[in-house]
C-alpha cells in the first residue's frame, strides 16, 4: 500500500488538503496527517482538522510521497518550518515523489526541490527563482515533482497522483465515480 504524508499547517487552504485526502484515501492510499505546529490545525477558513501525529520526528523513509497544499498562511510556515525544509530535501535526494498545489510550490522553491517545469497559483511564480511556471496545465509533473494550480484543481491533482502512485485503472475508476470530467 503506498503511503503519503500531508504536513499540515495553520493557514492551509482546506479544499485543497481535504479533497487530496479524501481521493487519496479512496483509492485506498494511506495518507497521514502531520500537524506541523499542532495537533489541530486550522486552515485559512477557520476550518480546524484532527492531524494523526505531529511533523517532528516522521521521516521520508516512512512514505513515498509528501504533498504540501497551499493557502497563504500556511505556505508561510511550510516554508519557514526547518522540518518541512528538511523533509523535502530527503524526499528529494531519494527521489520520491513530491507534490504541492496552489501557493505551496513557494515552500518546494525555498527547499532548492522545484525543477523547471511546473505550475502553481497564478502570481506566485513571481515568488519562485526557478524558470519554467506554466499556466496552460492543471497538473505538470516534472521528474518527481507534481505541482497544480489551486483550489479548482485539487481533485485533478489527486487524481494524477493516484494515477502514479496505484495506476490507470483505479484513476479511471475513480475519475468516473467522481464525474470528474474537466481533467486533463
Amino acid at each position: 500500500m503506498s503511503k503519503v504524508l500531508v504536513p499540515l499547517a495553520n493557514g492551509f487552504e482546506e479544499i485543497e488538503a481535504i479533497s487530496i485526502v479524501d481521493v487519496l484515501r479512496r483509492a485506498g492510499i494511506e495518507v497521514t496527517l502531520a500537524g506541523v505546529e499542532t495537533m489541530s490545525p486550522v486552515g485559512s477558513n477557520k476550518i480546524e482538522v484532527k492531524a494523526d501525529c505531529l511533523l517532528e520526528g516522521l521521516s521520508a523513509d516512512d512514505f513515498e510521497m509528501i504533498i504540501l497544499p497551499g493557502g497563504v498562511g500556511g505556505t508561510e510556515v511550510l516554508s519557514l518550518n526547518s522540518n518541512v525544509q528538511q523533509l523535502l530535501k530527503d524526499f528529494d535526494d531519494k527521489n520520491l515523489l513530491i507534490g504541492s498545489i496552489c501557493a505551496a510550490a513557494v515552500a518546494l522553491d525555498k527547499a532548492g526541490v522545484l525543477k523547471s517545469g511546473y505550475t502553481c497559483y497564478p502570481s506566485y511564480e513571481k515568488s519562485i527563482s526557478v524558470d519554467g511556471y506554466t499556466s496552460e496545465k492543471t497538473v505538470v509533473e516534472t521528474e518527481n515533482i507534481i505541482t497544480s494550480r489551486g483550489p479548482g484543481t485539487a481533485i485533478c491533482f489527486a487524481l494524477q497522483i493516484v494515477k502514479r502512485l496505484v495506476g490507470e485503472p483505479m484513476h479511471d475508476k475513480l475519475k468516473e465515480g467522481l464525474l470528474t470530467t474537466y481533467c486533463d
